[in-house]
């Protein structure tokens, strides 16, 4: 009895020790999958502070690249605006400012005929009898049993030459039936086909109207169109006039430029003579930036100035070449030589601050004959030469709207 009390004892201090080794393996691995997941913790965070980091300096990249274009596109826009502005006298020299008028004359253009029934609704189908029955007599029957079966025989046979009979009959009925189906069907489509058409009609009624409409208004602006000619081959004013303003409302101009101008005229058929003011737009109009930069230290996008001499002798030739393209565009267009000279004066409108009232300050005046004009080769002149070669009286500062002084007239 000793004997198995000492060994039951020493098999529990057995199991005690190895339940206590499990627990010391298995708290020895918990501690170990903590610290692992902690360092994957630590490696994750600082692979996210890395990437933030990465992503960080991406965008900075990506926000640098598209300021620096912002500016290269806005420096191009500039080159574009103050190019257009330098050249508004070299780029009416490649274009023929002459007006056909034949070429404004209208044609009525009328859109495709269109509508929802235009398409016939399909017609009925004609209606198709059903197959005839026929008679089928029961089988005889044969052998040794035909001579009992007779009775059985005849009254199957009866049977069915009956259930025939009621079968014959009623296919005889559809058939008596399909002419007037058919006309039904007939009548249907006829009233269905003469509504769509109704609806047709009234269709092309509204598309003639319109039509009609469009060739009016056409054969309107064409009969104005042949008195304009007509007047204007008797150089009747107000027909010199219309084609001057046609020949003007073709000029292309930079918007800062057209938006900013505009041109009064009127002929004289006595004098055959063209008077025409000028409205210049005002020096502030003209583009200050020489350049746009960008400076990645504050993150703006900063303008350079242009000089107050260049932004001045920019506007100076603004109004030498506008005067001059004026001149040009006119007798470049009159053709049948109604204009023998013109007279010319430009000015801004601007409000005098000495007295808070409009005022047109002039800048420009001139008086020159076609003659004299078209002996000028304007694609090899200064402009400011060329103006001073016609006696033209030109302001000393036009940038600061000193007007000037043609009391004694400018004919020479």
């Amino acid at each position: 009895m000793q004997y198995q009390a000492a060994k039951a004892q020493k098999e529990r201090a057995r199991q005690v020790a190895a339940a206590e080794r499990e627990r010391v393996r298995l708290e020895r691995e918990m501690h170990r999958a903590q610290a692992a997941a902690a360092m994957a913790r630590e490696r994750m965070a600082r692979a996210d502070v890395q990437a933030a980091a990465q992503a960080e300096r991406e965008a900075k990249r990506l926000h640098v690249e598209a300021q620096q274009t912002k500016v290269e596109s806005l420096n191009a826009d500039l080159r574009e605006e103050l190019a257009a502005i330098d050249s508004i006298l070299e780029s009416t020299l490649a274009v023929d400012d002459y007006v056909d008028l034949e070429n404004l004359r209208r044609v009525a253009e009328h859109p495709p005929f269109q509508s929802v029934h235009t398409t016939a609704a399909p017609a009925p189908v004609p209606i198709v009898a059903p197959l005839e029955p026929y008679f089928q007599p029961p089988a005889a029957p044969a052998g040794i049993s035909a001579v009992f079966a007779k009775k059985k025989h005849a009254a199957a046979t009866a049977a069915a030459q009956a259930q025939f009979g009621q079968a014959h009959a009623a296919w005889r009925a559809v058939v008596a039936q399909i002419p007037q189906r058919q006309l039904a069907a007939a009548q249907q489509h006829q009233a269905v086909e003469g509504e769509r058409l109704r609806r047709l009609a009234h269709d092309r009624r509204r598309y003639d109207t319109e039509c009609d409409e469009r060739q009016r208004v056409v054969d309107v602006e064409n009969a104005r169109l042949d008195d304009l000619i007509n007047r204007l081959a008797k150089s009747e004013p107000e027909a010199v006039d219309e084609y001057v303003g046609i020949v003007f409302g073709n000029s292309i101009y930079p918007d800062v430029i057209a938006d900013n101008s505009d041109f009064d005229f009127s002929y004289s058929s006595d004098l055959r003579e063209l008077s025409i003011t000028v409205v210049f737009p005002s020096p502030e109009v003209i583009p200050k930036t020489k350049v746009f930069r960008y400076v990645r230290a504050s993150d703006e996008i900063a303008e350079t100035t242009l000089t107050q001499k260049d932004v001045t002798t920019r506007y100076v030739n603004l109004l030498n070449n506008m005067t001059l393209r004026t001149l040009h565009e006119v007798w470049e267009s009159d053709r049948a030589g109604r204009i023998d000279s013109i007279s010319l004066v430009g000015g801004v409108n601007h409000v005098d601050p000495a007295v808070g009232r409009d005022v047109f300050v002039r800048l420009v005046a001139l008086a020159v004959s076609r003659e004299d004009f078209l002996q000028i080769d304007l694609s090899r002149i200064t402009p400011s030469e060329t103006l001073k070669h016609l006696r033209a009286v030109v302001s000393k500062t036009p940038h600061r709207l000193t007007p000037i002084d043609d009391k004694k007239g400018v004919r020479g």
